[in-house]
């Protein structure tokens, strides 16, 4: 009797993960029950199923069609022949409010794993005894930077550069842990470190609708203002952080975060 082996190819996978807060974390995966995930563009016939680890995306055209091997089954015959790709977009939002929404998009058919990232409102993040920064972010003529993302690089007495981010909120505001900052010890040259701050952001966000923060350019913050009052721009502006506390951040001689507009 000859042995026959059915051969049926998966989707696409989308992983939903944390990436607020320390960059070089270890992945940590939010599980897409907690989520409320909406397609604006999909095939009709694609089946969607939710896992721990992620999304899965199926569609009949999208891995090849399922087989059936008589006999020994090869490499070949397991490798997945893609005969459609289909674009998708959609958003995604958290119930709770303890994740910002934003929108993504994928060309899927590959039945390869595609990351979106999810940034903790400021209801989500909480401080720990690190401590963290807070704060919000405008343009310069006054309207709040919806959806911008804080870059923070802080550089300790001793050891490598660390680095952070956060979203802020449809109003431009944030809230940054900074839970990997070590403490300083008793023979630390300093009792502060260094801060490097900058964002990404676009004048054109609409506070009503979510974006996809992937697409986010880098913008220019004020450092100062001139003799006759005017904001100063340039890439980034520093200022020294005590670790263990909480701060709030603004840009020297402004009250917020003021980022040039064009």
């Amino acid at each position: 009797m000859t042995a026959e082996t059915l051969i049926i190819h998966g989707g696409d996978l989308l992983e939903w993960h944390l990436a607020s807060g320390y960059v070089d974390k270890p992945l940590t995966r939010i599980t897409p029950e907690k989520l409320k995930i909406e397609f604006s563009k999909a095939p009709k016939a694609m089946r969607i199923f939710h896992k721990p680890s992620g999304t899965l995306l199926w569609h009949k055209n999208s891995a090849g069609p399922s087989k059936v091997i008589v006999g020994e089954v090869t490499e070949a015959d397991l490798t997945a022949q893609p005969t459609t790709t289909y674009p998708i977009e959609g958003t995604v939002s958290d119930p709770s409010g303890h994740y910002l929404p934003r929108t993504f998009a994928f060309t899927l058919g590959n039945t390869s794993e595609h990351t979106v990232a999810l940034y903790h409102s400021p209801l989500g993040a909480r401080f720990a005894q690190a401590g963290g920064i807070y704060g919000s972010a405008a343009f310069e003529d006054g309207t709040m930077a919806a959806w911008a993302l804080i870059n923070l690089t802080v550089t300790p007495s001793l050891g490598p550069a660390l680095k952070f981010v956060a979203q802020t909120d449809a109003h431009g505001e944030f809230r940054l842990p900074l839970d990997r900052l070590p403490a300083i010890t008793k023979d630390a040259p300093s009792t502060k470190y260094n801060a490097k701050l900058e964002v990404k952001a676009s004048a054109a966000a609409d506070a009503a609708t979510p974006l996809d923060p992937e697409t986010l350019a880098a913008v220019k913050v004020a450092k100062g203002k001139t003799g006759n009052g005017k904001s100063q721009f340039v890439d980034f502006f520093t200022f020294d952080i005590t670790p263990g506390t909480v701060a709030k951040v603004v840009s020297p001689e402004h009250t917020q975060i003021v980022l040039k507009s064009t």
